[in-house]
């Protein structure tokens, strides 16, 4: 019972820190100094670590979608940006946030049946991962651990849709193909198509990134094939 109730908390916790951060960003909020938002931005960091190992240690994907608002908080929190990347403390937290919340949904995922990734590319998945490795947002964006994670999320999740999902961990789906076009639709929108053609030439983590390129490339490029 306590469990559950930290459970609930910390969502409530992150969607309440996430509302705040919204109205700041469209200036309804008198806006605070970067170095004052540490602290919040921190314990949001471990927050959302909290939920992640719920995620994936309870399956707990189903109680998550059914929160209100907190599918859509997640989301918004896996493209936080703090704007103008003074303090690098703040920015390496504005990069943990961002990180702990992609872990989030790719641990939603994971655990989710057909109507769950419904629910994923109607909150964007597709434009989500495809800011992990896009270098268009400014300093610190290129970091290769981000890099490296979003085109391995961004792969796994076309190709699931393409092809569907048959295994005895995870819950099966059939091929899912109009949900692959607004995913892929949703990349072509934040230029992710251009980005991973450039990091098929990034040789950083010792190569992998190129390899989840290779990967990512194959899932785009996945629609020719099953349209030929």
């Amino acid at each position: 019972m306590q469990q559950k109730q930290e459970f609930y908390e910390t969502a409530r916790a992150i969607v309440s820190f996430t509302d705040s951060y919204t109205q700041n960003k469209l200036g309804k909020q008198n806006e605070q100094p970067e170095s004052e938002l540490i602290p919040s931005i921190t314990k949001i960091c471990s927050s959302l670590q909290f939920l992640k190992n719920k995620i994936l240690r309870n399956n707990t994907c189903k109680q998550v979608i059914q929160i209100p608002k907190l599918l859509k908080s997640l989301s918004a929190l896996s493209r936080f940006r703090l704007g103008t990347h003074i303090d690098l403390d703040v920015d390496n937290q504005r990069l943990e946030v961002r990180s702990w919340s992609q872990r989030c949904l790719s641990g939603i995922r994971y655990y989710g049946d057909e109507q769950v990734q419904t629910d994923l590319v109607t909150q964007g998945y597709g434009r989500v991962m495809s800011i992990s490795f896009c270098a268009a947002g400014g300093k610190g964006e290129e970091q290769n651990e981000e890099i490296w994670n979003g085109l391995e999320y961004i792969s796994v999740f076309l190709r699931e849709l393409h092809l569907g999902r048959n295994n005895d961990w995870y819950p099966s789906f059939q091929p899912l193909p109009l949900l692959a076009r607004r995913t892929e639709v949703q990349m072509e929108e934040e230029g992710a198509d251009e980005e991973i053609d450039t990091q098929l030439n990034n040789n950083g983590y010792d190569g992998d990134i190129m390899s989840n390129a290779n990967d990512a490339k194959e899932a785009t490029l996945n629609r020719f094939i099953h349209r030929g």
